[in-house]
């Protein structure tokens, strides 16, 4: 279908669809007059052109027999001579489609197009063959990529990205200029530029497409400019994670950040901005559940920790102007737990102090005040950035964890439930987490009860290993600590016995 100016056509301009189902037919002359206005936008066709395009439907067309059946076209499409929408009037030169298309929502995450040049050449037709496979092979169904060559600039919405392709052939060799641009404004995110022979041409498009998966990922996961943030901007954590997510299955999440960073780090190692994101998918690493197998290696974990203190220690320097960067380097001294609370409350309050980026500064001020004892002040301080959280999120699901997890250092079982309740609504797949959320063996929902059926003792015991390293070791109350780990301790006890804590817990949970 095409629509222009809210009127939408039969695409060989057959009649016009109305909105209550209806019809408005053209007759023969009507379609070809409208096919040859429209197959030119914007340019001035004679009134002799157009009747020498008539006289084509076997019926003879005088000049005047023109003028007539445009005021007639204009009718049927309740267009006005003095004031066009439509067909728009040259005194002395002729006639010209003035409409312009309206967009046209395509449900596509990317869409390739428009696609010029030399399209029809061999070589061409087997990159775009090639390409277009890959990112849809590679997205996925979940986020669909669309070819759609003949896709006039502005003329689509409803996709997040869309990548221009130039093809042109020059001996046996074609090169290939692709742009990715916003779905949204239309904004260049990222060039690509490309020459390949008939012995290359499938690696060629293998190597675009990793292009766009690579420029998706940076687009979403490093701020166009870090010092300028909005009020409701997501803390650098969030948006790693939402970078990733866009790109693979949440159980690889971390591992795709790494590769793309380890990339970027490579073409420029000396920045600071993507060192701290290195430090941050670390980080992602470390909290991710199920847990790395790796990390349960002896000194893994501190290892891990090592790094994380030693790039953001080294960069500090670096992140005075930027909140965003500062809010992240707050929140890794705070969660790697080595003596640096005092700093990390510092750099905290001076981001939050000196920008505009209150979504995520409360995300880091609310961890730093539940662990300092102050739970209700740091409920209500997620509770505000809940309020400036897009509905489904990464954010939202981000927020309302550490919620629940003031709520259970708290021991208000009843909100904690509450909450989670909230979570699962919202990210359906956070139920994978709802056991860290259980407290009562005897109220397990059937989610839960599937979930602890399929433990071993084994496991029972990371899953406690593990909330205390994320989330309880990191409260000063000792009764705090207890309370965080005590709801799951006692469903994984009732399961599987005393024996499931382990022994760097047990003084904590007697």
């Amino acid at each position: 279908m095409l629509s222009y100016n809210g009127l939408t056509f039969d695409p060989a301009m057959r009649c016009i669809h109305q909105s209550d189902g209806g019809e408005i037919a053209f007759t023969r002359q009507e379609r070809v007059l409208l096919l040859e206005l429209t197959r030119r936008p914007g340019t001035i066709v004679s009134r002799e052109e157009l009747a020498v395009v008539l006289s084509r439907t076997g019926r003879s067309t005088s000049v005047r027999n023109v003028d007539f059946l445009v005021n007639r076209l204009r009718q049927r499409l309740g267009d006005n001579a003095r004031a066009p929408r439509f067909v728009g009037t040259q005194y002395g030169e002729g006639y010209v489609w003035i409409a312009r298309t309206d967009p046209v929502p395509l449900d596509a995450f990317i869409v390739i197009g428009p696609v010029r040049g030399d399209v029809e050449a061999k070589l061409a037709r087997e990159f775009m063959r090639n390409f277009s496979a890959h990112l849809t092979s590679f997205f996925g169904r979940d986020r669909p990529v669309m070819l759609q060559p003949e896709i006039g600039s502005g003329a689509s919405t409803g996709f997040d990205y869309g990548i221009e392709v130039t093809l042109l052939e020059e001996g046996r060799m074609l090169h290939c200029a692709l742009a990715m641009r916003t779905g949204k404004g239309g904004r260049i995110v990222s060039t690509h530029r490309a020459a390949v022979g008939a012995q290359s041409v499938v690696t060629g498009a293998i190597t675009a497409s990793r292009w766009a998966r690579g420029a998706v990922w940076r687009h979403i996961a490093v701020p166009d400019d870090p010092g300028l943030t909005a009020p409701s901007d997501v803390p650098l954590e969030i948006r790693l994670q939402e970078a990733s997510r866009a790109l693979v299955r949440p159980t690889q999440m971390w591992r795709e950040g790494e590769a793309q960073l380890r990339q970027a780090r490579a073409t420029f190692p000396n920045d600071p901005t993507l060192t701290m994101l290195w430090a941050l998918n670390q980080l992602s690493r470390l909290i991710h559940w199920p847990p790395d197998p790796a990390l349960t290696q002896p000194g893994a974990i501190t290892a891990l920790e090592d790094e994380i203190e030693r790039e953001v220690l080294a960069h500090l320097h670096h992140v005075e102007d930027n909140p965003l960067l500062k809010l992240a380097a707050a929140k890794m001294l705070f969660f790697i737990n080595r003596g640096h609370h005092a700093l990390a409350e510092k750099l905290a309050d001076e981001a939050f102090a000196s920008s505009t980026a209150f979504a995520a500064a409360f995300a880091t001020r609310g961890q730093l005040l539940m662990c300092a004892a102050q739970l209700d002040e740091a409920i209500r301080i997620y509770d505000k950035g809940l309020e400036l959280s897009a509905f489904g999120s990464e954010f939202q699901a981000y927020l309302l964890v550490l919620k629940a997890t003031a709520l259970m250092a708290a021991d208000q079982q009843q909100a904690v439930a509450r909450v989670a309740e909230e979570l699962f609504t919202a990210r359906p797949a956070g139920r994978e987490l709802a056991l860290f959320f259980a407290s009562d063996p005897l109220q397990l929902d059937a989610g839960q009860q599937a979930i602890l059926a399929a433990l071993t003792p084994e496991q029972g015991r990371l899953m406690l290993l593990h909330l205390h390293h994320t989330s309880a070791r990191h409260f000063r109350q000792k009764h705090h600590r207890a309370n965080v780990l005590a709801g799951l301790a006692h469903v994984l006890q009732h399961r599987f016995g005393p024996e499931v804590v382990p022994p760097q817990l047990a003084s904590l949970l007697a």
